[in-house]
C-alpha cells in the first residue's frame, strides 16, 4: 500500500493479487483511491482493457454479503461477494448484465485495504473532500 500527497490531494494505491476464475490465470491489480474523489475506487487489472470504477461502498458491502453497482450498458461495473469458504472475495466485472470476468482475491487483504480507505476519508465526510470547482468545470464540457 502506498500513500502520496500532492498539493493536498491524498492518493492511496493498494496491490491486489487476482486469480481469474474462468482461466485460473494470475493478474496483478491495483486499487487506487483519491481523497478528492471520495466515493469511488479505481481497479486497474493487468492485461485488462479498461479501469473499473466503482463506489468504495461496494467493497465494504461485499465483505458483509453481496453488493454491486449499476452501470450504463456501455460501462464497466463491479460486483463483490465473499466466496463460500469466506477466505476469498469474488469480484465480478460487468458491463450491463453481462459478466466480463470473475476474479478471486484474499478477503483479508481486501478488507485491510478497504478499511484504510475509510481511515483516509471516514464515512459521512466525503462531501467535504470533493473538489467542487473541478466538478462544476467538468459539467460544462
Amino acid at each position: 500500500m502506498t500513500t502520496s500527497r500532492t498539493n493536498e490531494t491524498v492518493e492511496r494505491a493498494c496491490y491486489l493479487p487476482l486469480w481469474d476464475e474462468a482461466t485460473e490465470e494470475f493478474h496483478n491489480a491495483w486499487l487506487n483511491y483519491r481523497a478528492d474523489d471520495p466515493y469511488f475506487v479505481h481497479l486497474e487489472i493487468e492485461d485488462w482493457p479498461a479501469t473499473v470504477v466503482a463506489p468504495r461502498a461496494v467493497l465494504l458491502d461485499g465483505l458483509n454479503g453481496r453488493a454491486e453497482c449499476l452501470s450504463k450498458p456501455d460501462s464497466t461495473a463491479l460486483r463483490a461477494r465473499l466466496s463460500s469458504d469466506r477466505k476469498n472475495m469474488l469480484l465480478g466485472v460487468t458491463q450491463g448484465d453481462l459478466l466480463l470476468g470473475l476474479f478471486r482475491t484474499p478477503a483479508e487483504l481486501l478488507a485491510k485495504h478497504t478499511a484504510s480507505l475509510y481511515e483516509l476519508v471516514p464515512d459521512g465526510e466525503e462531501m467535504a473532500r470533493i473538489d467542487w470547482d473541478t466538478v462544476i468545470a467538468n459539467l460544462s464540457l
